[in-house]
């Protein structure tokens, strides 16, 4: 299928120019957000103003907004925060052949390094598939055991493995080039929902079945009855049949004075009336049969009734029990 020449064009500048509209909304967006994290800064309001500077960031990765946002995290105290966006700014200054900014990320990072307070996480009993996040983000395997920056202050530490009871604790770590460790315990087995034994007898309170929906005994009862109503009501349709064929066939019979001598018309129609006249005997006896066999197994007494002590009646101040079970 060939595209008109008109119509690309047309979908061509249509998509051009969306584009510059997304990348001016983002822009827009871009800016408000480093303005505001640079009118934060200089007010002091440094706890605020970090995400700002990060979600401008994040937006339109500038490597100026990415030096502000280092120098956001290091007045802020966040040292091992600030010294990793140091060492990123100084690696991108360099490709971007702006030495100035590699040299002024470069100091403040190297400053920074003997600063640094370390958390250690340790899993000497690794369960399979286990996964182990810090603050909500997941530490790699290869970091167990080693003492890695972080900011000082409390850290969320998380195990979790599949079929094993979740663990959680926090490790503080303290400012000023402090170690902190903490160690993952092995993870226990999670509990498994207990269930009953194949075959085990399952306790069902007397009448249950009344106050919980029918039970299967008095399901079958229902279904057996409503055959039998079916039953007797088709039967009951080829009675009338009969009774209606014997009746037409009258005027062909009544030959010589016979009532039972019928002209051809008259026989088949008699012989069709009797056919109907038995198949609607049949069906009305089974669906008597049916109707009355759901009635007696609705009737029928529960495991827990029949299973009951037989009562105990006086007369005259003899005991009389009665019981029994069909």
């Amino acid at each position: 299928m060939r595209i008109p020449v008109a119509a690309l064009a047309a979908f061509v500048l249509v998509l051009g120019a969306a584009r510059p509209a997304v990348a001016q909304d983002n822009s827009a967006t871009v800016e408000a957000l480093f303005n505001e994290g640079k009118r934060l800064a200089a007010a002091g309001n440094l706890a605020e103003a970090c995400p700002k500077f990060l979600a401008s960031y994040n937006l339109d990765p500038r490597t100026g907004t990415l030096l502000n946002l280092a120098d956001c995290y290091e007045k802020n105290g966040q040292l091992a925060s600030a010294w990793a966006r140091f060492v990123e700014v100084r690696t991108l200054a360099q490709r971007a052949n702006q030495p100035e900014r590699a040299e002024y990320a470069r100091q403040h990072a190297d400053a920074l390094l003997p600063k640094l307070s370390k958390l250690t996480i340790s899993v000497q009993h690794p369960a399979p598939d286990l996964q182990v996040k810090r603050d909500g983000t997941p530490v790699a395997a290869a970091t167990f055991g080693v003492a890695v920056p972080v900011d000082a202050g409390d850290h969320v530490v998380e195990a979790s493995a599949p079929g094993k009871t979740p663990w959680k604790s926090t490790a503080h770590v303290a400012a000023d080039a402090a170690t902190a460790s903490i160690e993952v315990p092995a993870l226990t087995d999670a509990p498994q929902a207990s269930a009953p034994a194949a075959g085990a007898p399952v306790d069902v309170p007397p009448g249950a079945d009344e106050h919980h929906g029918l039970s299967g005994r008095k399901i079958g009862a229902v279904v057996l009855a409503s055959a039998g109503v079916v039953s007797i009501g088709v039967g009951s349709v080829f009675g009338v049949m009969a009774l209606g064929k014997k009746s037409d066939s009258s005027q062909y019979c009544d030959v010589g004075g016979n009532a039972n001598d019928c002209y051809p018309p008259g026989a088949a129609l008699r012989h069709d009336g009797v056919v109907d006249a038995t198949v609607s005997s049949v069906l009305i006896g089974a669906g008597a049969a049916m109707a009355i066999g759901g009635v007696l197994l609705w009737l029928w007494p529960s495991s827990s009734a029949a299973s009951a002590p037989p009562a105990a009646i006086s007369f005259d101040g003899r005991s009389v029990r009665l019981g029994g079970t069909f």
